[in-house]
């Protein structure tokens, strides 16, 4: 179960301001295995929804892929074109967005979306494909699937729609699933029920899901691993218990800190001081400096390097041995 199914090499995403390359991700390295879910976390504007975009070939226009691999299987997506995207999306890997009432066609009934599909990458009769969309709206829970193929999206409720999403991005069996935000637009209780289903298909179908939210408490339920963005890049990456336990780059525990907890009464939730820099308008070194309490000399003048503290792969000058002495020593 811990075979690698997907590969992300030095990816870097961006878009061109005269002669300049100004990336949006920067130089993301990981891989996923095979039945793990992969959390990604951080602020808006860190760059996860680009990154998982760039996963699929749907970059908006003037956003390019720069540098770097993303390999699945045998296929290398750098060299992908439009073709050879149509072919993947959905057979291989498949994606839930944020907002399913955006997503799903308005003017289409749910059974002609789910059933185009299949048709798109199957070599099945219409008839068969509608059985299996049928099937599918069973699958995820839709009560009177008969019906609802015959309905449009705005006759369902936002849990329901939800779920003819995750129907769509599983028609095809692939073995990878992006969920960006899957659960954002719906009210705490349907959220729960979304989530769980996402864990039940997965049981099932043993598939690989890469899961992108701000909700450090539907990370905590939901994933295996979990890497921590910051400005495009990666900064810190774990164990989901190891992260939560013992989190070692300073913007995650200042994401940590600003989680309400029960156990202890407090006027106002922690917060992480400024904001996310604009892409073209990074700082020199580590990009978290500027809002970092613990940052050093050191820290606005060399970006960091990755460094393995306890199983855990974080990017923070605090854990290079050199740096620790020349602090030390300068205190």
């Amino acid at each position: 179960m811990n075979s690698e199914v997907m590969n992300v090499e030095n990816l870097q995403v961006g878009i061109k301001d005269d002669d300049r390359d100004i990336a949006i991700v920067n130089g993301i390295s990981f891989q996923l295995k095979k039945a793990e879910t992969l959390g990604i976390v951080g602020e808006s504007g860190c760059g996860k929804s680009m990154m998982s975009l760039s996963l699929m070939g749907l970059l908006p226009p003037g956003v390019e892929w720069q540098n770097g691999d993303v390999q699945v299987g045998d296929l290398h997506f750098k060299n992908f074109k439009n073709k050879d995207w149509r072919n993947v999306r959905g057979k291989k890997i498949s994606m839930i967005f944020q907002e399913p009432m955006s997503s799903l066609n308005p003017v289409y009934t749910i059974g002609s979306q789910i059933v185009e599909m299949i048709l798109s990458h199957e070599s099945v009769s219409k008839r068969e494909a509608k059985n299996r969309a049928i099937e599918m709206l069973k699958l995820v829970g839709i009560p009177r699937p008969e019906q609802v193929m015959d309905e449009y999206p705005h006759q369902l409720s936002g849990g329901m729609r939800q779920r003819i999403m995750i129907a769509i991005a599983l028609a095809c069996n692939p073995e990878i699933l992006v969920a960006d935000e899957p659960t954002t637009a719906l009210d705490v209780t349907i959220q729960a029920q979304i989530l769980e289903l996402m864990k039940s298909l997965q049981d099932k179908l043993h598939m690989s899901i890469i899961l992108i939210t701000h909700d450090l408490g539907v990370v905590s339920e939901m994933c295996d691993r979990v890497i921590v963005m910051y400005a495009g890049e990666i900064v810190e990456e774990a164990e989901v218990v190891n992260l939560f336990d013992s989190p070692k780059h300073p913007y995650t525990q200042g994401l940590m800190e600003s989680l309400p907890n029960v156990a202890v009464q407090k006027e106002y939730l922690s917060s992480i001081p400024g904001v996310v820099p604009a892409p073209g308008s990074m700082p020199n070194g580590c990009r978290f400096a500027p809002r970092c309490s613990k940052a050093h000399d050191k820290c606005s003048v060399n970006p960091p390097v990755f460094t393995t503290v306890d199983n855990t792969r974080v990017q923070c000058w605090l854990y290079d041995p050199k740096t620790t002495m020349e602090v030390v020593k300068n205190d």
